[in-house]
Formats: C-alpha cells, sequence, structure tokens
C-alpha cells in the first residue's frame, strides 16, 4: 500500500502541534486537524498536477531533496513562535508560488471558501502545509532512493488518500474535471529511444552466470570451512593473501574463476538494464579551481556525476549533490553563464541518440531554473554521439561517452 502523506503528516504534528496551529491561525476550536487536512491534500494536488511534465518533476525532486534540510522536529515549538512562523511561511511561499504559479490565487479562493477562512488565515495555512508535505516527501525520496519516475509514483498513490479531502472547485482552478484527469497527467515512464540499443541484446550475462555458478561457489565455501575447522589452529597471513584466521574463527576471501564464456568485462561504473550511470571526481572542486585560474580552456568539460534511466531523461535522487553544487557555484558567481551538453555513445540511431541527449541536457537545465538561477544564463545542448572522448568499440569506451557535461560560456568576476 502506497504511503498515506496526509495520515504521515497529522501523526507528526501531533495533538500539541495542530493545537498550536489552530491557536497560532485562529481556528475554531476542534478544526485544526480537518483544516490542516484540507490544506495538505490542496498542496498534493498542486505537486500531481506539477508533475505531468518531465521538467515539473524534475523540480518536484529537486525541492523535496533540499527540503530534508527543514528542521520540523518540533512543530508545537514552531507554531508558537512568532519569527519560526515567519520563516517557515517564507519558505512555505516560495513552494506555493512554484506549485501554482498564476493558479495560486485560485486555488488559495477554493481552500478559503471550504474552511470559510479570510484569505489570510488561508494563505498561511496553505503556507504552513506546503514545507510539511514538501519535507516528507524528501525524507521519503532519500530513504527510499527515489528517482523521478519513484516520486511520480509516490504521487500518484496519493490519489485515494486526498480524494474526499480537497476542497470543492479546486480541481477546476488547476484545469481538471476531476481527479483521475488530474493524476492522468502524471509522468511515470519515460520516453524510450526508440531503435537506440535495438543492436545491443539485454546484458543478462550477470544473471546467467551467477544462477550457473553459485552452488559450485557455495559448495567449495563448504568445504574450505570444514577443513578450516578441522585445522583448529591459527594461520598467519604470510604476505602471500593466505587467508588469516583465529583460533576457530574463519574468515575465508575467495574470488572464483569467472568462465571464460561468461567474462564480465564491463569496467565500474556499469551501464546495467535499469540505469546508465556516470562517476565522475569532486566536480565542485574541480569547476571551483578553473572558475580561480587566471588561464582557463574554453573547452573544457566539467562532466557531473548523474544518473539516468536507461534510454530515459529523468535522473533519480543520486544524481542531486553535484546539480546541487553547481547550482550554488552559481549562486556564487553571478557573473558565470554554462552550456549543460548530453552526449551519448554510438550505439543505435543516431537521431534518437541526438534526441536522448538534448532531453537530459534540458531535464538538468530545468533543476538549475527551477532553483533560481536565471534561465540566460543557462543553454541546454543535445550532441549526442557527435563528440565521443573514448572508443565506442569497447564497453569502457561507451561508459565515458555517455555523459552530462558542464562547459563555461563567459565568467566576469563579480
Amino acid at each position: 500500500m502506497a504511503d498515506n502523506l496526509l495520515e504521515m503528516a497529522v501523526r507528526h504534528l501531533g495533538s500539541s502541534g495542530l493545537g498550536a496551529l489552530g491557536n497560532a491561525l485562529g481556528l475554531p476550536d476542534g478544526k485544526s486537524e480537518s483544516a490542516f487536512t484540507t490544506g495538505a491534500a490542496s498542496v498534493l494536488a498542486g505537486m500531481l498536477n506539477k508533475a505531468g511534465s518531465e521538467s515539473g518533476l524534475g523540480a518536484l525532486l529537486n525541492m523535496a531533496t533540499k527540503s530534508t534540510g527543514m528542521d520540523l522536529s518540533n512543530p508545537a515549538d514552531i507554531f508558537t513562535s512568532p519569527d519560526k512562523m515567519t520563516s517557515l511561511q517564507d519558505l512555505g511561499g516560495n513552494i506555493v508560488e512554484s506549485l501554482f504559479g498564476d493558479k495560486r490565487d485560485g486555488v488559495l479562493s477554493a481552500l478559503t471558501g471550504a474552511l470559510g477562512l479570510n484569505g489570510t488565515k488561508g494563505s498561511s495555512l496553505l503556507r504552513i502545509a506546503a514545507p510539511v508535505i514538501m519535507s516528507l516527501v524528501g525524507k521519503l525520496v532519500k530513504s527510499k532512493g527515489l528517482n523521478m519516475e519513484g516520486l511520480a509514483a509516490l504521487l500518484l498513490g496519493q490519489k485515494a488518500h486526498i480524494k474526499d479531502k480537497l476542497p470543492p472547485g479546486l480541481l477546476k482552478e488547476l484545469g481538471a474535471s476531476n481527479l483521475d484527469e488530474l493524476a492522468e497527467r502524471t509522468v511515470v515512464e519515460t520516453t524510450p529511444r526508440q531503435t537506440a540499443r535495438a543492436a545491443t541484446p539485454p546484458p543478462t550475462v550477470k544473471k546467467s552466470g551467477w544462477g550457473k555458478w553459485l552452488w559450485p561457489l557455495l559448495i567449495a565455501l563448504g568445504v574450505l570451512w570444514a577443513l578450516n575447522m578441522c585445522a583448529k589452529k591459527e594461520r598467519v597471513d604470510d604476505g602471500t593473501g593466505a587467508v588469516i584466521t583465529e583460533q576457530d574463527d574463519v574468515i575465508v576471501e575467495e574470488t572464483p574463476a569467472t568462465p571464460p564464456e561468461e567474462t564480465d568485462t564491463t569496467p565500474a561504473p556499469e551501464v546495467t538494464e535499469e540505469t546508465d550511470t556516470v562517476v565522475v571526481e569532486d566536480f565542485g572542486q574541480q569547476l571551483r579551481d578553473y572558475l580561480a585560474s587566471a588561464s582557463r580552456d574554453p573547452n573544457r568539460e566539467f562532466p557531473l556525476n548523474i544518473e539516468f534511466p536507461t534510454d530515459g531523461s529523468m535522473p533519480n535522487a543520486a544524481s542531486l549533490p553535484d546539480v546541487q553544487t553547481l547550482i550554488t557555484i552559481m549562486q556564487e558567481n553571478p557573473g558565470l553563464t554554462i552550456a549543460i551538453e548530453g552526449h551519448t555513445d554510438s550505439d543505435g540511431d543516431a537521431g534518437a541518440n541526438q534526441k536522448l541527449s538534448e532531453a537530459r541536457a534540458q531535464a538538468v537545465m530545468q533543476m538549475l531554473t527551477s532553483a533560481g538561477i536565471d534561465a540566460a544564463r543557462v543553454t541546454a545542448v543535445g550532441v549526442g554521439s557527435a563528440n565521443p572522448v573514448a572508443d565506442n568499440s569497447t564497453e569502457e569506451g561507451k561508459q565515458k561517452n555517455r555523459r552530462i557535461a558542464v562547459k563555461v560560456t563567459a565568467f566576469e568576476q563579480q
């Protein structure tokens, strides 16, 4: 069963938090929980609506990941402190603006009308519910390692929970006649690269290899364990890599020889059926050193440590640290302008590769602009397989060629 975010939020606030919230907003006695639930359901409807595009999902994933830094461990303390309430509502206002945009006033009108609140109280309620819900989503994204598809599935799972909690007229403000129509917009699957890997069979070698050799391996380990138990004596590492045991405790380190016909030559990091992953050493430090240097190569690339579903353009949560680092560097350097370049290997159709690389570059650009970076400072370009940095005839070379690279197009120190 899908996580019920409304129930989780109410449980997190507790009776003391809900009571403090009611007092802070001047809500009628006994109405705090129902009012908060209505506000939180409205926020989730806004998230479902925003999840109707890959760029919207990318922005939601970015917001959710950043929200894990919020300290909402003691809601009652926050709701009874004017300064903390102001700070929370400022944060919530940014989330509400991102979720609803020019539909915000209509959504607020539907909420206040349903609850019988004035505009000020209704706005405060919505701006409090937004960071509470976003924080819970962020914790689930982090704990479950959700990518954008996983986040979409999480939001779709809320449909049954919010169905009877939404204010009348809210869905109309979001341009939907019913909740099912709103949910149908939510992006779940990535757009496949039609023929890009048609000639490459699925990499099932590892699965069949382990299935074939698992029992012989276990039997061999069992024999080794029995021999060591019989010896019942200390064996000391003589520097040749021998097994080390202490009395009857046995530590066995054995690496079975891979059968020649099953040899896996794919280096780490690897491309599996599930993801395309690029691993890079300390992106942030490299870029900062480059900006601090007096002489800068205008063609230098800074690959991001980023992960996409194979043939998909929606990065997962593991990709966000480097993206967040890039956001921070651009905030620190307002005179910095960059290009985001998407690259693929040479497998498959060149046109499909180009479209996929452009979609991935656009997804990263959207994360930057959703975080407040001026769109005029970022361009997204799909290069496809036209600019390899390694030999496409090897798996290692293909892995290097599949990349998202940042290039500095202009930099003025201020």
